[in-house]
């Protein structure tokens, strides 16, 4: 048979399946944005809790030697008892923040693998190195805020949604119409 689609009807059911694949595909683009965003914050996370890291080293061998220093004047008769414990309880206080920072190392190498569907094993040895955290770039162009939010894939799918629903009703409406079939 054939339908002679004077009202619309056979045009909006294929235009509301077209829309609906459409606005998934925004749903898609929605997800990867996502997906990219999150693996950007956690290697940057992970960038700082290395240059963190690398700073409490540094602050261990100043406070060693500060602690020697101060027990070399102790020893000396120059200064109190008081002043080499407060030396070491500082350098301890400091010795207990490297665990909590290698957990946070650990764990952002661990978020990354996940987020890039791979094991953390594999990515263990090419982001220990330390290095610095990337900058940011000196400018992000955005144009007109309505042409940013014409980018955004949320509002894409939400168009295509509202797309698809407006060609549902066409064929609701169509459906009210007389319908005319030939067949062969």
């Amino acid at each position: 048979t054939w339908e002679l689609d004077l009202f619309g009807r056979v045009r909006r059911s294929v235009e509301a399946p077209k829309a609906d694949i459409a606005a998934e595909e925004e749903n898609l683009r929605d997800v990867l944005v996502t997906l990219v965003a999150e693996v950007a914050r956690n290697y940057v996370e992970l960038r700082g809790v290395q240059q963190q890291l690398l700073v409490t080293h540094n602050n261990i061998q100043s406070q060693q030697q500060s602690v020697e220093l101060t027990d070399a004047r102790f020893q000396a008769g120059l200064t109190s008892g008081l002043d080499v414990a407060q030396a070491e309880a500082q350098l301890a206080t400091t010795q207990s923040q490297t665990p909590t920072l290698e957990n946070a190392q650990r764990q952002s190498i661990h978020r990354l693998g996940v987020l890039l569907g791979q094991l953390p094993e594999t990515l263990l040895s090419e982001l220990t190195p330390e290095h610095p955290i990337p900058p940011a770039p000196p400018e992000i162009v955005v144009g007109l805020p309505s042409e940013l939010l014409r980018r955004r894939p949320d509002i894409r799918r939400a168009e295509r949604q509202i797309a698809a629903a407006i060609a549902r009703v066409g064929v609701a409406t169509a459906d009210l119409f007389p319908q005319f079939a030939f067949s062969a």
